[in-house]
């Protein structure tokens, strides 16, 4: 896919932002990079805007990416997409059609601070490096860097009293110590850190000082840390939640929602804080149609959220953006959890996952060091010993789960950043589009006509998007105006046509002896009428609109 830039590594900060203003500097016309928000270390956050003529007039598609701070793939995914649309626009027929058609959104980075710790440093976290609940890293084991090689791995401590041992026939893994094995040489095995307050007896794994997490702190079904650790004071007590909804809801012609994440290679489909069935069957079609256009891009399963991927349905995890967008303003929204490693590594993967055997877990440890082995070494050390300042001799090892399991290694970035951008297209492809199918001017008497306009839409979702609006009483209608120009409305002068169905609506299938039928369905064409005085010749505008599926005007000439 042609890009202006490469995605051969991961963008630092400076690197992100001077490659947006590069992009915007030589694509003028169809792109706007706007900040949002500035963190409390004066990073922007950065909105960008993709559209040929009134981004505000057309049906708009929204991505972002870094909710949480490791999961770069995310915004180097979002940054992809920006590339390839600008840089093909007028190269490629329906790069150019699309952003003709439509508006793009896009917030790569949406934690700057918390991306640019991650890497920049040994730190594993959350969402930002801002201290949450304390201020100062609280007693117990904390990450550390105790070999200095950059990367936070295991620590395995031997002691009699110690809970693993070593694979009899592969020193890199451990094994689940059997209840009636007496002597032997065994283990506890950590995160790599040190232990603020050890008192050399016993220690307890401390909090994250940097423990916010963003999903947890949008205005959907938030709950306080007691149930969500993370969530933060109050709903957008972020700074960076804040700004999302901000632009989210300022933009009333967004139609769907990509929202980037790592990692296990799936498309998240919501509801995520209730049953699917308790959607509309066509919210759930049309959730599970474009979803399934995912998996024939990315090679990723959609996985209902709530029934699938949520293990604890009594206190389920909320406060997510996706949640926000769909539940409570009915737009299809899907988290793209990308890179997949452990499918990679030839590992079978269910949902909802199936529990394991140790056994099985540790023959699935050794297939991802393996993979690593094979694909990137770099991501994988053996045990090594080294000094400990606490315990003395200690062995560091395993994966750099930063960039293995979490993210792709850089070898990796590319396909995974172009896979997804193929997905966005074509979602945003689905989204609703007004056309006037035809318009008639007949006289109908002395300097009196009759105007029929037929408005269509002529997209896969329906106006209203989903079912979901309809619940929640949030329908932006069609609106058909005239403008009188040299004429004179005899009628008024703007209609409610209510909503227009998408295709995706219509009730079509194929049955048991293969032959097709279509039932029926919600109209997808309707018709304004207006009666204006005028002569032949005279001229008149009609303008018909609805927040999801855009603005179109046309000029109307009477004659006789």
């Amino acid at each position: 896919m042609k890009t202006t830039f490469n995605y051969d590594h991961y963008f630092l900060y400076q690197e992100l932002s001077d490659h947006l203003m590069e992009l915007e500097k030589k694509y003028p016309d169809i792109m706007h990079v706007e900040v949002i928000g500035t963190t409390p270390k004066d990073r922007h956050v950065y909105a960008v805007t993709i559209s040929n003529g009134d981004s505000d007039k057309k049906p708009a598609y929204y991505i972002d990416g870094n909710t949480h701070a490791g999961e770069v793939t995310g915004s180097m995914a979002a940054m992809h997409t920006i590339d390839y649309l600008v840089t093909n626009y007028k190269e490629d027929k329906k790069v150019t059609a699309l952003i003709d058609r439509f508006t793009f959104y896009v917030i790569p980075r949406i934690s700057p601070d918390g991306a640019e710790a991650y890497l920049t440093s040994e730190t594993k976290l959350r969402s930002v490096d801002r201290p949450y609940l304390t201020k100062t890293q609280e007693n117990g084991l904390y990450d550390d860097d105790i070999d200095h090689d950059g990367v936070l791995r295991m620590m395995r401590i031997k002691t009699p009293y110690g809970a693993w041992k070593v694979h009899p026939d592969n020193p890199n893994v451990m094994l689940k110590r059997q209840p009636d094995e007496y002597d032997g040489t065994f283990y506890n095995v950590y995160p790599e850190g040190q232990v603020k307050g050890y008192d050399g007896d016993h220690f307890k794994n401390a909090n994250p000082l940097w423990g916010l997490d963003f999903n947890r702190n949008y205005p959907f079904g938030w709950f306080s840390e007691v149930r969500q650790p993370g969530a933060g004071p109050y709903p957008l007590s972020n700074m960076e939640n804040k700004a999302v909804v901000d632009f989210v809801l300022a933009h009333k012609n967004i139609g769907g929602v990509a929202t980037h994440h790592t990692f296990g290679g799936m498309i998240l489909c919501p509801p995520g804080t209730r049953p699917e069935k308790t959607s509309s069957k066509l919210d759930q079609k049309i959730l599970k149609e474009i979803g399934k256009m995912g998996t024939e891009e990315m090679g990723y399963p959609v996985v209902a959220i709530f029934d699938s991927f949520t293990e604890d349905q009594a206190s389920y995890s909320s406060g997510a953006f996706d949640d926000w967008c769909y539940q409570q303003n009915g737009i299809p929204a899907y988290t793209t959890e990308l890179w997949n490693m452990v499918s990679r590594a030839g590992i079978k993967q269910t949902w909802p996952s199936l529990p394991k055997t140790d056994k099985e877990m540790a023959e699935e440890y050794q297939k991802l060091i393996d993979w690593c082995q094979e694909n990137a070494p770099e991501a994988f050390k053996p045990w090594q010993t080294c000094s400990h300042p606490q315990f003395g001799e200690v062995e560091v090892g395993g994966l750099d789960m930063k960039f293995s399991l979490q993210n792709p290694p850089v070898a990796f970035l590319t396909q995974e950043v172009e896979k997804t951008t193929r997905f966005c297209l074509r979602m945003a492809a689905t989204l609703p589009q007004l056309t006037f199918d035809h318009i008639s001017a007949t006289k109908v008497g002395e300097d009196i006509y009759k105007i029929e306009a037929h408005i269509a839409n002529k997209g896969y979702l329906p106006t209203y998007l989903t079912d979901e609006t309809k619940k929640m009483k949030i329908v932006s209608p069609v609106i058909v105006e005239l403008i009188q120009g040299d004429t004179k409305a005899m009628s008024p002068a703007e209609i409610d046509l209510g909503n227009l169905e998408g295709f995706s609506g219509v009730a079509t299938d194929y049955f048991f002896d293969h032959s097709i039928n279509t039932f029926d369905y919600e109209p997808i064409m309707k018709k304004a009428t207006f009666f204006v005085k005028g002569k032949s010749g005279d001229t008149l505008q009609l303008k018909a609109s609805c927040h999801k599926g855009g603005t179109i005007e046309t000029t109307v000439v009477l004659n006789d």
